[in-house]
């Protein structure tokens, strides 16, 4: 079975997962430990007998001083043995006397359960004494457990108010962690400036998130003029202290030529030492490099070996790749089941291009029994989430195979693809549950009734309206317009999708026809939110596509800056030449991400693709319109059209 040539992470800007810089910084809040603290204690001084006695009774009769230096040798080992309930008995004396470093290093005890059992309470009451006295230890770790909900409840402003203090100071990892919630309006409003400011000072001093971030708002112009020059600067800075991403980045920059000359072998040189620690898209890019014999001479094997690499690590194109392969017989032998492996996984995973393979290997019975079932369920998997010449080809294969299927197996197809939800990315860090949270609208926890809300639009003049399936489940009644009953005649819960047979109505949205978004276009979201705390009218943000997929990978999701809030789930999603490029469905918790992953994501927010919308509504049968995106008509125009066919559904329970 022949394959497509093989698929690159980062051989253009506009990756399979968007933008490649940012998806791929992982700007952690610096979780700096408090064991650096306890290192910092200093060794104590040779102590004779005499002199050891003369302290521990300066000590026991109260002398602080006298206390933390006991304290400190205890801990050390320093002419005593070395005993943690000693060092915390003597530490909380002096702490309780109001000694700073003291309650620092008290604090940093109960934080590590050392001497004492471990206590997140305790440790942030000593550490707040030591803060608020200066000690900029305690202030940045103070600030850490304040993003972690660690002993505190979780709030960012106190959070950003003690790595402020801390940052002052000028200890880096605050100025970092300070940059950081201003570039991503986490505690402090939203301000790239403020936040290159505090980047560069870190920078400065050496910090290789900084410096990798840095490099990050000058390669897409944020905060600074872009600048491609400068952003290879600081990449290299961080690359030459064993940043894998910043090596991977500084391979992209001399691959594309992009602020150095275009240099294959440079590309593969940090490509290779980003792999070499284990960082999957580097890998991935290197077998590619190895592939195409750029920077290296071709070598099939070489290539299979990376592939391989970043494939077990669950990167869904190196599966893919590895696949290609093994159908091809490139680097390996020839072996269509282990090519069916492999691109079952990316498949899994939302990889457009792997699900069409595996349509095709079903179709025809190669590596997999023939299987029209399973090859008509991939296509149209792959219908919904590929761009528009592919999702063409998909669509025209589950057609062919469809001509071969009776009914029966189409409808058994088809609830199978409507069921099927994408597996988790392993590449990236996978929140934990919850992370990845749906605005329902504020819905009553259940068992207390009540109503909730959400948005949809005419999709049809005959009275659809397209919405959430979140928004209208486990609903006694659906409202839409508000006051008007509707009934749910269909629900996708894999895709969120759901329809609603309303009112006909005069004005109706039109999708997008022809080439699909693009990462950077920009979208306006249109709905409901927060009804009745905010205007009773459709409210309207603006963004901009940062990437072609959702967690996970999943392809039939993208993902947009605009800010969504509750209630706007199931509105619809609009270009600048008013057409529907998307529906609003979820956003990330950002500080359940924090809690899950050490990061704290920038607003981030996702929308359903048209591609899935529109095989929906297919399937359903519904007369959508379609039309060109050939002129833009601005923004407020397209609002002002928007407010006609969007409307507030309300799920009374």
């Amino acid at each position: 079975m022949s394959g497509e040539r093989l698929a690159a992470l980062g051989a253009t800007r506009d990756s399979t997962t968007g933008c490649w810089g940012l998806p791929f910084v992982r700007r952690a809040v610096v979780l700096a430990l408090s064991t650096a603290l306890l290192s910092a204690v200093p060794a104590g001084a040779q102590t004779s007998g005499e002199e050891l006695e003369d302290l521990r009774a300066r000590a026991e009769q109260g002398d602080a001083e006298a206390q933390i230096n006991l304290g400190i040798m205890y801990f050390n080992g320093e002419g005593v043995p070395e005993d943690d309930r000693e060092a915390v008995r003597w530490f909380r004396l002096a702490a309780e006397q109001g000694g700073a470093f003291a309650q620092a290093f008290l604090g940093a005890m109960y934080d590590n359960g050392r001497g004492v059992p471990e206590d997140d309470r305790e440790a942030v009451r000593w550490y707040r004494l030591a803060a608020e006295q200066g000690v900029t230890e305690a202030q940045f770790r103070l600030g850490v457990m304040h993003v972690n909900g660690e002993g505190v409840p979780e709030g960012d402003r106190e959070a950003a108010r003690w790595f402020r203090l801390a940052a002052e100071q000028g200890v880096a990892s605050a100025q970092y962690n300070l940059g950081f919630m201003y570039d991503n309006g986490e505690g402090v409003p939203e301000d790239d400036r403020e936040a290159v400011r505090w980047y560069r000072l870190a920078a400065e001093q050496g910090n290789a998130s900084a410096q990798l971030n840095l490099g990050v708002m000058y390669d897409n112009g944020r905060g600074v003029p872009e600048d491609d020059r400068e952003a290879v600067r600081w990449f290299r800075l961080a690359a030459e202290q064993g940043n894998a991403i910043a090596q991977y980045n500084l391979g992209v920059m001399y691959a594309n030529g992009e602020g150095v000359p275009e240099d294959d072998r440079e590309a593969v040189r940090w490509y290779q030492l980003a792999a070499e620690q284990g960082y999957a898209s580097a890998q991935l890019d290197l077998g590619v490099m190895y592939g195409n014999g750029r920077g290296v001479p071709e070598d099939d094997r070489e290539a299979v070996r990376w592939f391989r690499l970043a494939a077990e690590q669950g990167n869904a194109i190196a599966q893919y790749n590895l696949g290609v392969m093994y159908a091809n017989g490139e680097g390996v032998p020839e072996d269509d089941r282990e090519a069916v492996r492999w691109y079952q996984l990316a498949a899994e995973q939302g990889y457009a291009s792997a699900q069409f393979h595996l349509g095709v290997a079903y179709y025809i019975g190669e590596g997999v029994p023939q299987d029209y079932v399973q090859a008509h369920k991939w296509f149209n998997i792959a219908a919904s989430s590929a761009e528009a010449d592919d999702r063409e080809k998909s669509a025209a294969s589950r057609n062919l195979v469809a001509a071969r299927m009776t009914p029966r197996q189409i409808a058994e197809a088809q609830r199978l693809a409507r069921e099927w939800r994408p597996g988790p990315s392993a590449d990236e860090p996978s929140p934990r549950p919850g992370a990845f949270g749906r605005p329902d609208g504020g819905r009553p926890p259940a068992g207390r009734g009540g109503v909730s809300t959400g948005s949809g639009f005419f999709v049809s003049s005959e009275g659809h309206v397209l919405t959430n399936a979140h928004v209208v489940r486990d609903c006694a009644a659906v409202h839409a317009p508000p006051g008007v009953a509707v009934r749910v005649v269909a629900r996708d819960d894999a895709s969120d999708l759901a329809l609603l047979d309303g009112p006909p109505s005069g004005a109706v949205a039109p999708f997008r026809a022809g080439r699909g978004i693009r990462p950077g276009d920009e979208v306006v979201v249109v709905g409901y939110p927060l009804r009745g705390m905010l205007a009773s009218e459709a409210n309207v943000t603006r963004g901009n596509v940062s990437a072609l997929a959702g967690p996970g990978d999943d392809r039939r999701l993208f993902q947009m800056t605009a800010p969504v809030q509750p209630g706007s789930s199931g509105g619809p999603v609009l270009d600048l030449a008013g057409r529907v490029v998307g529906v609003t469905v979820a956003r990330l918790d950002a500080l359940t991400v924090a809690r899950a992953t050490g990061a704290i994501p920038q607003n981030v927010n996702f929308a359903v693709g048209a591609g899935t919308a529109r095989a929906f509504l297919d399937a359903e049968g519904v007369p959508y319109e379609t039309a060109p995106s050939d002129a833009s008509i601005g923004a407020d125009l397209v609002a002002a059209a928007a407010r006609r066919f969007t409307v507030s559904v309300e799920c009374r329970q």
